[in-house]
């Protein structure tokens, strides 16, 4: 039976795909050092002339073209092979895609950990419930799928997928321990790097990890989508936002005593709340 992590309460799925194996020009242990070929770097390649480029590119020889100046140019397009190759084999078409930038991170502190991840259509848990990101880890030890429900406000996707990325690198760890919070922690900190870097004067980052005192949305799983709970400590309760039976367990209560400024609603009504 293959061994599956969820998002909170949010469950577990039957679907799966089959994705071609995805081969990468660059290298993972082969990076461009700043004047690592002991010479001077020359003109970027941006700076060149379009007949410079095109005799490189497509000229019959390149006779009288300094060994540094093609070395460079080189050296410049592996470099931007390599981040391009780090989101996958469809690299995001947005400039400011947060998906893209924490799948970055995530290659960036685990080099070498595969994974597939797959937006999915109605996405559902084992009792047939609504699901919002899940990880399914194969018996046969194949690359792990994460999955994020296709329904899911464009702003929940990438937490969903970090907190996803997190289960990726801590398989050991089932229950959001120590090691998976300590890996969830990471990627949120190498996300808020990398989009510094690139928007140094931007916008507050769409991820923050919560702590303490944040307050926020604590999602309850409706009883249409799980009519028994799974186990004693799931208590039926009402979403105070829509009225709807669902369940509260002992995690959550132990959350709201903690944190009184945390609100409740429904797993619905929690997606409706992250989308505006």
């Amino acid at each position: 039976m293959e061994r599956r992590a969820g998002s909170g309460p949010l469950g577990f799925s039957e679907r799966s795909s089959t994705v071609k194996e995805y081969e990468t020009l660059t290298r993972e242990k082969v990076d461009v050092v700043p004047f690592g070929c002991g010479m001077p770097e020359t003109h970027l390649m941006q700076d060149w002339s379009d007949r410079m480029l095109d005799l490189i590119l497509n000229g019959p020889t390149i006779n009288g073209i300094k060994k540094d100046e093609v070395r460079a140019m080189l050296r410049e397009t592996y470099t931007a092979l390599k981040q391009y190759e780090k989101i996958g084999p469809m690299a995001s078409p947005f400039i400011n895609d947060p998906t893209a930038i924490v799948a970055r991170a995530f290659s960036e502190l685990y080099p070498g950990v595969e994974y597939v991840a797959q937006y999915v259509p109605d996405l559902r848990d084992e009792t047939n419930g609504t699901a919002y990101g899940l990880t399914i880890f194969p018996d046969d030890g194949s690359t792990p799928i994460v999955c994020i429900s296709a329904e899911a406000p464009i702003s929940a996707a990438p937490e969903l997928l970090a907190h996803e990325l997190a289960h990726v690198a801590t398989p050991e760890d089932t229950e959001h321990g120590e090691s998976w919070s300590a890996a969830s922690e990471a990627i949120f900190k190498k996300y808020n790097e990398l989009l510094d870097a690139m928007i140094p004067d931007g916008p507050e980052p769409v991820l923050s990890p919560h702590r303490p005192g944040d307050g926020g949305i604590l999602t309850m799983p409706l009883r249409d989508n799980v009519p028994e709970p799974p186990t004693d400590d799931w208590q039926l309760t009402t979403c105070p936002v829509c009225g709807a039976e669902c369940w509260q367990t002992d995690t959550a209560r132990r959350i709201l005593a903690l944190e009184p400024d945390v609100r409740t609603a429904c797993t619905a009504c929690a997606l409706k709340g992250l989308g505006k």
